[in-house]
């Protein structure tokens, strides 16, 4: 779910060394850090096993109620991977079932359903407060070689050339108590006009949203981190295309919400270099918002191809 949820506008919805050196702490059920809001994500998505098939999630130190589905996500995928250690995660079908929050860690059932030649499949049930939060299926897959081809990345001017997010809802920095220009673990800069900008603008004819996103600061080299990492960052802005298309942001007017969450990846990804985000909605109809989209690599190469719908009211 897009990072819309922490607008308050939504429904709720591997063996790694903690990166870094920031100090981390669990008081009752938050994480507590002295770290920069990317090292907050690292953190995070160092589930904690506490059974052999059960995971611990928690928080990082933050004021919001209602917890962003792609931590969910995430930390579901990275809980997956802890179970089949040799394998990289493949494809991630998660479905957001409840409203989860972040007084309260989230714990993580990993059920087995096949181990093949070339490919593992696990289920994650995230429950919090004895309730399903999300569902989701993973697929991991052994390293193999075969046919090769993508559509072509679109073009773009370079990210050295485009304001991060912040600069450009600068003039909004008094709506909602700053929200706007908040500090990010990852920067984000937008080539289309982002959902608040666009929101005083002419309804564009072209539903499609592009950006460069990558980690605020230096993110160790792992190939299962990587894909909870991209996991997270693919939920922030998925349905802008939803959001520009019926006229409303995060923060209003109406309410905008996830139901599930769909990722492919196709390709490892250095997450220490820009990520070309391509969006587009395709449709909306019945309340329903459909958002698709692909991740590129500097270089061109498609990483990964994510799908969510919105619930839009």
């Amino acid at each position: 779910m897009a990072d819309t949820t922490a607008a308050g506008t939504r429904l709720g919805l591997l063996n790694h060394q903690r990166p870094g050196n920031a100090p981390v702490r669990h008081t009752g059920d938050v994480t507590e850090c002295s770290a920069t809001p990317l090292q907050d994500v690292l953190n995070i998505l160092c589930v904690e096993q506490i059974e052999a098939d059960v995971f611990l999630g928690h928080h990082a130190g933050t004021q919001r109620e209602r917890v962003f589905g792609g931590q969910i996500a995430a930390q579901a995928l990275m809980a997956a991977a802890k179970t089949s250690p040799h394998r990289v995660p493949n494809s991630l079908h998660a479905a957001f079932l409840h409203m989860g929050d972040t007084f309260s860690p989230v714990r993580y059932h990993v059920t087995s359903l096949a181990d093949g030649r070339n490919f593992t499949r696990r289920r994650v049930t995230a429950v919090q407060n004895n309730k399903t939060i999300l569902e989701a299926y993973l697929s991991l897959a052994a390293a193999r070689h075969g046919s090769v081809y993508q559509i072509a990345p679109p073009t773009a001017p370079p990210p050295e050339t485009l304001e991060r997010i912040e600069r450009q809802l600068a003039p909004y920095a008094d709506e909602h108590d700053g929200w706007w220009v908040r500090a990010r673990p990852f920067d984000i800069r937008y080539v289309t006009a982002p959902p608040r900008i666009a929101l005083d603008r002419e309804l564009p004819t072209d539903r499609r949203n592009r950006l460069w996103i990558r980690p605020d600061g230096a993110v160790p080299e792992d190939a299962v981190l990587s894909t909870g990492l991209i996991t997270y960052l693919s939920d922030l802005t998925l349905l802008d295309p939803v959001m520009i298309s019926t006229r409303r942001t995060s923060r209003g007017p109406g309410l905008i919400a996830s139901l599930d969450h769909s990722i492919w990846f196709h390709r490892s990804a250095d997450l220490n270099d820009w990520i070309l985000y391509d969006q587009t909605s395709p449709t909306c109809s019945a309340g329903r918002g459909l958002s698709t989209g692909s991740l590129f690599n500097r270089a061109g190469d498609l990483v990964c191809t994510v799908a969510q719908e919105g619930y839009v009211r």
